[in-house]
């Protein structure tokens, strides 16, 4: 599968999702969770520039954040759209914890 077909794309899509889904709490990140309807589950990714103020943070956590999603949730998720969105501020010193915590939050609510 390519990026394009794994991500949410629209903003109806989002707001869809924020409306609708079940709300998954971790200590820096919230993710939402909704039943779509279609053949393949997709993701979408909402980090605030208030929580990491460099972009190279903010996209290499998108980077992780995605390539956890394709291998690990994709194959078990079908038809469920997902977004993870920032909560608040991480300390920019420790991405691997954050990562972490973002794989932890993933595959605990897929599994």
């Amino acid at each position: 599968m390519t990026g394009k077909t794994l991500s949410l794309r629209k903003p109806a899509d989002f707001k869809k999702t924020f409306k609708e889904g079940k709300r998954f709490l971790s200590p820096h990140f919230v993710l939402y969770r909704r039943g779509s309807g279609l053949p393949a589950a997709r993701i979408g990714i909402s980090i605030a520039k208030k929580h990491s103020k460099l972009a190279t943070r903010r996209n290499r956590l998108r980077r992780i954040a995605r390539e956890v999603f394709r291998i690990e949730v994709y194959p078990h998720s079908e038809g469920s759209d997902f977004v993870l969105a920032s909560r608040s501020p991480w300390p920019d010193t420790n991405i691997k914890a954050v990562a972490k915590e973002v794989k932890d939050l993933l595959l605990a609510q897929t599994r």
